[in-house]
């Protein structure tokens, strides 16, 4: 199973769990080839994305942003920025319009997938699994085709080892060290 790095962005400032990184740190580990998946806490819990730290960061990497979009102008400041991928969650913008955003975007949008209850719009290219230590929703691994990646949100690398996801979204400073595959 493929990992893939990711760093939660808050006022500016990037963080694995809470050990801070600057652009520089972070860009010199980031992996070749590989997504870099920002979890903004300021755009999701205010509406308050962090351009800037996208704008300097998707010169190195695609980016999936994970910044709380509400309507579709809030998704193409996210796109201007530099995602390659947005994440849409269905608790802060019930009802996208997909079609829409797709005729003005090339960006794959992907559903954060929260409970069994979560809906997932219609022509979405995957789900966002978190996973924080207690057991995932079951209902996308079972009845979909889409792609399902895993964020790992807890503080080790033990998760379950489901066979129906793409891969799996791991704290950035997994990848700091010589342990990572």
């Amino acid at each position: 199973m493929d990992h893939y790095p990711y760093l939660t962005v808050t006022r500016g400032h990037l963080f694995a769990h809470h050990t801070p990184y600057t652009i520089h740190d972070a860009t010199k580990h980031l992996p070749t080839d590989q997504p870099l998946y920002l979890l903004d806490t300021d755009g999701i819990a205010t509406n308050q994305p962090n351009y800037n730290t996208y704008q300097r960061l998707s010169s190195h990497t695609d980016l999936w942003i994970d910044a709380g979009p509400r309507t579709l102008n809030d998704l193409i400041d996210i796109v201007m920025a530099g995602a390659t991928t947005i994440i849409l969650r269905p608790n802060l913008w019930p009802t996208p319009d997909i079609d829409a955003i797709q005729d003005i975007s090339d960006c794959n949008l992907y559903t954060y997938f929260e409970d069994d209850h979560t809906s997932v719009p219609p022509h979405i290219n995957g789900l966002i699994i978190p996973y924080t230590g207690k057991n995932l929703p079951q209902r996308p691994l079972q009845h979909t085709q889409l792609p399902t990646y895993l964020l790992n949100l807890t503080d080790n690398d033990n998760y379950p080892d489901a066979a129906s996801l793409t891969a799996v979204f791991q704290d950035f400073t997994f990848f700091t060290t010589e342990n990572h595959p």
